[in-house]
């Protein structure tokens, strides 16, 4: 058998195996992927970001993994307010951080940033925005307490 044909079946078998593994397990073989960094990040969000009137609860670790950070988001669809609670623990005792400083801002799909939305030297633990369109949004967190930490959070916003 040529060294290529080998090749070529143990690219198939890994992709065939890929298939095999759950949602849950392709974030510990994001390293082997050819992801972006924002995209492992958004893998990192546990929850899906359906749009509705009912609280939805966002969790994830930070980039560089110091803070766990938790968005309840209360969505009213487009044209409405979109309120998001935000709490900040330290990732690994887990307890609450108060007073947090960091910078939030959105982004229409995961590039295209809407200037109006940057909010600089925030503490406030509520955050609201009011989005005109309807479709895919990404929420980021980022420079929390100075550093260069941040998390993205997606959301789908419906129409009305």
């Amino acid at each position: 058998m040529s060294f290529n044909r080998l090749i070529s079946i143990s690219v198939m078998v890994i992709i065939a195996t890929s298939l095999l593994i759950s949602p849950s397990t392709y974030t510990s073989f994001a390293q082997l992927s050819n992801k972006t960094d924002q995209q492992n990040e958004r893998e990192n969000v546990k929850n899906s970001s359906i749009a509705h009137r009912e609280p939805s609860i966002f969790e994830g670790i930070s980039k560089y993994g110091n803070y766990k950070v938790q968005v309840n988001w209360t969505s009213n669809d487009k044209d409405n307010e979109n309120i998001f609670k935000i709490n900040f623990l330290d990732a690994k005792s887990g307890k609450e951080i108060r007073n947090v400083n960091y910078i939030i801002m959105l982004f229409k799909g995961e590039t295209s940033l809407l200037g109006d939305t940057i909010r600089k030297n925030q503490t406030s633990t509520q955050q609201n925005y009011t989005i005109g369109e309807p479709g895919e949004y990404n929420l980021r967190i980022t420079s929390i307490n100075e550093s260069r930490d941040k998390i993205d959070i997606p959301l789908l916003i419906k129409s009305n």
